[in-house]
């Protein structure tokens, strides 16, 4: 009885494994675009995205248009826990962008998806949840410190080009913020716009 018991919870706990191994997505890394590092621009940028807080993917006519002068910010897992106030310090033209490529499947459908959406609802700024590192990619970044944020500005003529790059407070999305030094980064960050 007891070997029988043992055996089941060996094969679920195997059958459970390659479940998660068979609908794991592709690693993006295999995937990566091929750009010029000189130029980059909007045709280089994946043709939809997963928004925080829409129920479907937007197209990149959404967001990103030629002719209009915006900034992309893309946060690493650290800069995620500051930047929720941004909305707060200015009024520029901003679209951020959460770089959670490396964390693990089961961890982003169970945690970072619900976490994301949670600290950014009250946010008027769109947050794009680049689970499968498309944009990353497209921009050429392959830098993912934990406590890092990269600022690229889309010019009107459609180039894009890096502006900036910046740390935060090492692990402030676990230990949190204090609202004083939230406001002091956030006062400081909004000068490099």
């Amino acid at each position: 009885m007891i070997k029988n018991s043992l055996k089941i919870v060996i094969l679920g706990i195997i059958g459970f494994a390659l479940l998660v191994y068979l609908t794991a997505p592709k690693n993006p890394n295999n995937n990566e675009v091929k750009i010029e590092k000189s130029i980059l621009n909007i045709d280089s940028l994946p043709k939809y995205f997963e928004v925080v807080g829409a129920k479907s993917y937007s197209n990149l006519e959404t967001f990103f248009q030629k002719g209009v002068e915006k900034y992309l910010v893309v946060l690493n897992h650290d800069s995620l826990a500051l930047f929720k106030d941004l909305y707060k310090f200015t009024d520029k033209n901003i679209v951020l962008i959460a770089n959670i490529s490396d964390t693990p499947w089961l961890i982003k459908q169970l945690a970072v998806n619900g976490k994301l959406e949670e600290m950014y609802k009250e946010s008027k700024i769109p947050l794009i949840n680049d689970s499968n590192g498309a944009v990353i990619n497209s921009l050429g970044l392959n830098d993912n410190t934990q406590n890092k944020y990269f600022i690229y500005k889309l010019n009107i003529d459609g180039t894009i080009v890096k502006m900036n790059e910046g740390f935060v407070e090492l692990n402030i999305l676990e230990k949190g913020i204090s609202e004083e030094l939230s406001k002091k980064s956030l006062e400081e960050i909004k000068k490099l716009f």
